[in-house]
C-alpha cells in the first residue's frame, strides 16, 4: 500500500512515520511526506497512491479543503485525518474518510485505522481482478438495461433494487453517504423506515451482483457506500462524444445512435430529472454547432441532425425553419407538407400560437412552384 503523509509540522510527519514503520504486519511504502499540502498533488500524477494521512488543522488551509480536492480528482485515494481536536471526527466524515486520528498518534490507535484501511484496499484489489473476468454494460438511453457478458438482459428482484444500482453506478466516483441515498430513493418515507429499506434494497442488490461474479462490488465505508465494479455504459460514450473539441461525419452520427431517446426516460426518478436535462441540451448544443459551422455536409446527416434537434425541442421555431428550409432546398415536396402540418399541430393546435409569417410566406411560395 502507497501512503503519502501530510502535515505542516515535520515533526508530527516524523513521528507518524516512525510508529508507521513499526507495523510490520502490514505491507507499506511512504511515497512522499510534504508540509506543504499543494505539492503533493505532483506525487499523485506521477505514481500510484492507495492511503493519505492528512493533518485536518494547517496555517495556510484547511484539511477538508484539501481533501475535497483529493477526492475530486483521485477517487480511488483513502484518507485518515489526523488532528488534535476530536470534534473534527464528524466534518472528517463528511468527506467519506476511512478514519481519524487524535494528536499523538497512538500506535494502537493506529494500527485500528491501518486494518480498515487494509480491508478497503483488498476488497479493491479484489474487485480489479474480478473486473477483469466479468463484462457488464449499461444502456440508459431508450430505457435502462443491465446487460451482462452474453449481452441477456439482467433481472431486478424488484424496482427498487434497479434504481438503487442506477444511482450508486452514477455517482461510483465519489462515496455516498447512506442519508443522501435515503433522501434520493425514499424522499416521502419516514428516516427510520428509509434505512430499513436501503440495508434491504442494497442486501437484495448485492447478491444480484454477486450471480455475476462481483463478490464484493459495493464498499461501505463509515456510512458511505460506493459501485467500485467498473461498467461501461453509452452514458459514458455519449459523454466522451460530447465533449470533442471537433466534430466530424463519424462523431455526429455516433451521437445520433447512441443518443435514441432522453436518459432514463421511462423511469420517473426526481433525481434523474437533472441529469436528463444537461444532456439532452449538451446534444442539442452539439448538433446545432454543427449544422451551423460545417460547410459541407452529408445531406442524410444533415436531415437527421436538424429532425433530431427538432425532436428534442419541439417547440423551437428555430429548428423548425431550418429544418423546413432544408426540405425545400432538397425539394422533398411530401416531407415538407407533412412537416408544415407538424408545425400546424405544435403552435396552432397545442400551443394556440400562429405560425410565424417567414415560415408561412416560405412554404406557400415553394407549394406553388413545386
Amino acid at each position: 500500500m502507497n501512503i503519502v503523509i501530510i502535515d505542516d509540522e515535520k515533526l508530527a510527519i516524523d513521528i507518524l512515520a516512525i510508529v508507521l514503520e513499526e507495523l510490520t504486519q502490514f505491507s507499506i511504502c511512504i511515497k512522499g511526506t510534504f508540509t506543504d499540502a499543494m505539492d503533493a498533488f505532483d506525487l499523485f500524477e506521477r505514481e500510484q497512491i492507495d492511503l493519505v494521512f492528512l493533518d485536518m488543522e494547517m496555517l495556510d488551509v484547511h484539511g477538508l479543503q484539501i481533501a475535497k480536492l483529493i477526492l475530486a480528482k483521485y477517487p480511488q485515494i483513502q484518507l485518515i485525518f489526523v488532528t488534535a481536536h476530536a470534534q473534527f471526527a464528524v466534518d472528517a466524515f463528511d468527506v467519506a474518510a476511512t478514519d481519524y486520528l487524535l494528536k499523538p498518534v497512538q500506535e494502537q490507535r493506529l494500527e485500528k485505522a491501518m486494518i480498515k484501511a487494509q480491508q478497503v484496499y483488498d476488497t479493491r484489489k479484489e474487485q480489479r481482478n474480478d473486473d477483469k473476468n466479468e463484462i457488464l454494460y449499461v444502456r440508459v438511453f431508450g430505457g435502462f438495461q443491465l446487460l451482462d457478458a452474453g449481452q441477456q438482459t439482467v433481472k431486478w428482484r424488484t424496482k427498487k433494487v434497479s434504481e438503487l444500482f442506477l444511482f450508486l453506478w452514477l455517482h461510483q466516483k465519489k462515496p455516498l453517504l447512506n442519508v443522501v441515498i435515503m433522501e434520493n430513493l425514499w424522499p416521502e418515507v419516514d428516516p427510520e423506515k428509509a434505512s430499513v429499506n436501503l440495508h434491504t434494497t442494497m442486501y437484495q442488490l448485492r447478491k444480484t451482483l454477486k450471480q455475476y461474479g462481483s463478490e464484493n462490488p459495493i464498499l461501505l465505508v463509515n456510512n458511505h457506500y460506493q459501485l467500485i465494479k467498473k461498467i461501461d455504459s453509452d452514458y459514458e460514450q455519449l459523454l466522451a462524444l460530447i465533449e470533442r473539441e471537433q466534430h466530424d461525419e463519424q462523431s455526429i452520427q455516433q451521437i445520433l445512435n447512441c443518443y435514441e431517446d432522453d436518459f432514463l426516460a421511462a423511469e420517473e426518478y426526481s433525481w434523474a430529472v437533472r441529469i436528463r436535462i444537461r444532456l439532452k441540451q449538451a446534444v442539442v448544443n452539439v448538433l446545432e454547432s454543427y449544422v451551423a459551422t460545417t460547410k459541407e455536409i452529408n445531406s442524410l446527416l444533415k436531415l437527421n441532425c436538424l429532425q433530431k434537434m427538432v425532436e428534442l425541442e419541439e417547440y423551437n421555431e428555430q429548428y423548425m425553419l431550418l429544418l423546413l428550409q432544408f426540405l425545400i432546398e432538397q425539394n422533398k415536396k411530401q416531407a415538407c407538407k407533412q412537416f408544415y402540418e407538424t408545425i400546424q399541430e405544435k403552435l396552432q393546435e397545442e400551443l394556440n400560437i400562429p405560425i410565424p409569417e417567414k415560415m408561412n410566406e416560405l412554404y406557400k411560395e415553394y407549394m406553388e412552384r413545386a
